[in-house]
């Protein structure tokens, strides 16, 4: 008979395999439902989540796609007004009769000011990288101050955000617990073996933490910890402990001293993670006046553009009108030679008509381009001064440009534009912010060691508050607050923290990358001021040649229309010899030279403008100045409170004000007369070779002599083309044109106007930019003689 072993299931083995069964079984499950849908890698051409019909029925809901071009729900429509976009543009095939807006160059550069909190730039219109259109929140705006005086991220913090490194910390917590543990133990440790030990608890912790500008840190903290147990050996079952602390930290070597704080910020808790050295108040103050120095580059900017585009629009209106009187000639000699053809008269013959419909029709060709130009130029002015394309209204510049010789001396202007050009003191600041980052690096090469201290009264109580008698003891710690007010148990530590990455690098390599780009600043700028001092001789020559070529139209206009005159009187003596078409092209031989006289003319405006844009004094030509915007009434309140509170607190008058070491050097308000700056090390040692006088050279000026200029007429008003009237326009509004501009106009004179003022978006305490006296002379009467003894007067006023 065999024997077999089977075998045995206990109920303790029978329950072990349920239990494996059954986490089996849940880890299928699991991951089952984790794997979701899938593509098979074996199979890339079929969609892995196929939709699945229910009862031949299509699930409605499913999308076979999962992005789709959304638009925003903003929280309120923000669109342009219905006036700034409801009229048609004004076009050569949208003829009809405007009214005209007689305006200054002053209250053209008013109105920019006042309508673009986003500033533009005509050299950008039309351009795939338009910022306002492609990165509207890198084009520049009057908002860029407050921005970056509000700043919180690395490297671009505001003040407001520096100082709050220094604002006291309040925390506090309160927490409870219970915990139950059975007692592995074969002793009695206040409860049975095999028991189990409970226990609850609560704890409270409050701490005030302060930063100093030392860099050091006090704090002052208070807690309290409750805990029960079910433990028999102890004195009370439950039981109150809590303390006050007061602790107090300071660098001693890296970190150390208010020079630090005020450039790095508080240094870091650890050495290991070096921080950068761009996070304290006064790196944050620097950081506000480049935002400044950038946004008074974009007012430069925009205002230079308003200039350029004015006189433009000036020259515009110019050239139709010339065009428009010879079209009107040139009709009149064609009607005059088709009227000879049908009388098949003198001049009538068939090569006669081509030759006055060919000119009738270039003369036309030329006036639609002018009359287009004007419109154009009309348009780009009315953008740069954020107006609507078209408001019923047509802009015609009425300020008359200058004549006047410009002699500007190359030494004051160049003193000018070393002293006053925004992209110098940018780059200045650029410099100290790298000086003093370089201090703080220097700083954090040394180890840290950090003086530690701390004092703290114990308090202990069976009850946190009550009675002092606790039934058990002769003391009495029946209350905690009790103990803790007697302060009879107290402790105190006093030491020191050290701590040494050996070797440093991370700190070195930080102070040789400040001096490096310290090293570069420096060098920019020397490259800067050579730059601009290639770009204002560059200026100088083109205003020379604006004088000069303004001179010469000047010759041939009048020398056209003397020719012109000399004509029209041989015309009327042998009016066989001298034909009509003779005369129209004379005619046009004079307006081109007109036409070219304006355009000098308008270039040297234009050549006085960059003269002064290059020197840095293009707001004080065009008496634009920045300064802070208006402060609230309750700012003002609370400011004269604490100013009045601090009075009469502080006797002593010497406290009232104090101030740190002095970065910046207040502005002076006279830029003539001071010496020009030292040569830079980038311009020493350049050789110079002599070269020759321009008097020795063997070279014979044409200069032609000078002839009285004519009186330029007025700009005149756009010929009304025949068109079918077009459906009224609704009404608009009249766009904000800003304050009322007072200007005086003279026929002799030309009279600069009144100030203009623009407000920053900024807050209180930016630099206040006072008017400085213009280095670029203005004759009050300039007086040019020639050769013949013809003088020529040409005076322009400055008030």
């Amino acid at each position: 008979m065999g024997s077999s072993i089977r075998p045995v299931l206990t109920r303790r083995s029978h329950g072990a395999l349920l239990w494996l069964r059954t986490l089996c079984a849940a880890m299928v499950a699991i991951s089952v439902t984790l794997s979701g849908c899938h593509m098979p890698l074996w199979n890339h051409r079929r969609t892995a989540c196929v939709p699945q019909q229910i009862n031949d029925v299509e699930m409605r809901e499913y999308r076979e796609y999962a992005t789709e071009i959304d638009f925003p729900d903003l929280d309120c429509e923000l669109t342009a007004p219905s006036s700034a976009l409801a009229m048609e543009p004004r076009r050569l095939r949208n003829l009809h009769k405007d009214d005209l807006w007689d305006m200054t160059l002053q209250e053209a550069i008013k109105t920019s000011l006042a309508n673009c909190r986003i500033l533009r730039s005509s050299g950008q219109f039309l351009s795939p990288g338009n910022p306002i259109l492609a990165n509207p929140q890198f084009a520049p705006s009057s908002y860029d101050i407050a921005i970056q005086e509000t700043g919180i991220l690395f490297g671009s913090r505001g003040v407001e955000a520096a100082l709050a490194e220094f604002d006291t910390q309040f925390t506090t917590t309160m927490t409870w617990g219970r915990d139950e543990q059975i007692q592995n133990n074969l002793f009695n440790v206040g409860v049975l073996p095999g028991q189990t030990l409970k226990e609850n608890t609560a704890a409270f912790n409050s701490s005030l933490q302060k930063q100093l500008a030392t860099g050091g840190i006090v704090s002052l903290s208070h807690n309290w910890n409750y805990e029960w147990d079910n433990v028999t050996n102890q004195l009370f079952p439950s039981v109150y402990t809590g303390r006050v602390q007061a602790q107090f930290r300071q660098p001693l070597l890296a970190g150390a001293g208010v020079e630090y704080t005020r450039i790095a910020g508080p240094i870091s808790q650890n050495i290991e993670g070096v921080s950068g050295v761009q996070q304290g108040v006064v790196i944050a103050r620097i950081n506000n006046d480049i935002s400044i120095a950038d946004f008074e580059l974009g007012v430069i900017n925009v205002v230079a553009d308003i200039e350029r585009l004015y006189w433009q629009l000036y020259l515009a209106y110019q050239q139709f009108d010339a065009e428009s009187s010879l079209k009107i000639e040139a009709l009149e000699n064609w009607r005059s030679v088709d009227a000879r053809v049908k009388a098949q008269a003198t001049g009538g013959s068939a090569v006669d008509e081509s030759e006055a419909t060919e000119l009738l029709l270039q003369i036309d060709a030329r006036v639609m381009q002018a009359q287009n130009n004007l419109y154009d130029m009309e348009a780009q002015l009315r953008r740069m001064m954020g107006l609507p394309p078209n408001d019923g209204r047509i802009i015609r510049p009425i300020d008359q440009p200058v004549m006047a010789e410009l002699l500007p001396d190359w030494s004051l202007t160049l003193n000018d534009a070393l002293e006053r050009r925004v992209e110098l003191r940018k780059q200045k600041w650029n410099i100290k912010k790298f000086e003093l980052q370089m201090k703080a690096a220097e700083n954090l090469i040394r180890p840290r060691l950090d003086f530690v201290s701390s004092y703290n009264i114990n308090g202990f109580g069976d009850d946190l508050m009550g009675g002092a008698a606790d039934g058990r003891t002769a003391r009495g710690l029946g209350s905690g607050f009790r103990t803790l007010a007697d302060g009879d148990e107290t402790g105190w530590g006093l030491g020191f923290e050290f701590s040494l990455p050996l070797g440093l690098r991370a700190a070195r390599a930080q102070l040789r990358n400040q001096h490096v780009q310290l090293v570069k600043a420096r060098d920019a700028l020397f490259a800067q001021e050579i730059e601009i001092s290639h770009e204002l001789a560059d200026s100088f020559r083109k205003l020379d040649l604006a004088y000069q070529s303004m001179q010469i139209s000047i010759n041939r206009k009048l020398n056209n229309e003397k020719a012109l005159q000399a004509l029209e009187a041989q015309r009327q003596a042998t009016p066989d010899r001298v034909s009509q078409d003779m005369i129209l092209r004379a005619r046009d031989r004079a307006v081109q030279s007109q036409t070219a006289f304006l355009q000098a003319l308008v270039q040297y405006n234009i050549a006085i403008m960059e003269t002064h844009y290059r020197s840095g004094t293009l707001l004080d030509l065009d008496n634009v100045y920045l300064a802070e915007g208006p402060w609230c009434h309750g700012a003002r309140y609370d400011a004269a409170e604490k100013a009045a509170a601090r009075a009469r607190t502080i006797p002593t008058a010497t406290m009232l004000h104090t101030e740190p070491e002095v970065f910046a050097f207040p502005e002076d308000d006279s830029s003539l007369g001071v010496p020009l700056p030292e040569i830079g090390p980038a311009m020493q040692g350049w050789p110079i070779e002599p070269t020759e006088p321009l008097e020795s050279l063997d070279i014979e000026p044409m200069t032609p002599p000078l002839l009285t200029p004519p009186a330029l007429a007025p700009t005149p008003a756009p010929i009304e083309t025949p068109a079918p009237e077009p459906p009224a326009a609704p009404a608009t509004p009249e766009p904000y044109l800003g304050p009322a501009v007072d200007h005086q106009q003279d026929s002799g004179n030309f009279s600069l106007p009144s100030i203009s003022k623009l407000p920053l978006q900024t807050f209180p305490g930016a630099v206040k930019r006072e008017s400085v006296i213009n280095s670029l002379p203005h004759p009050e009467s300039t007086t040019t003689t020639d050769d013949d003894g013809f003088k020529a007067p040409i005076r322009r006023t400055v008030q």
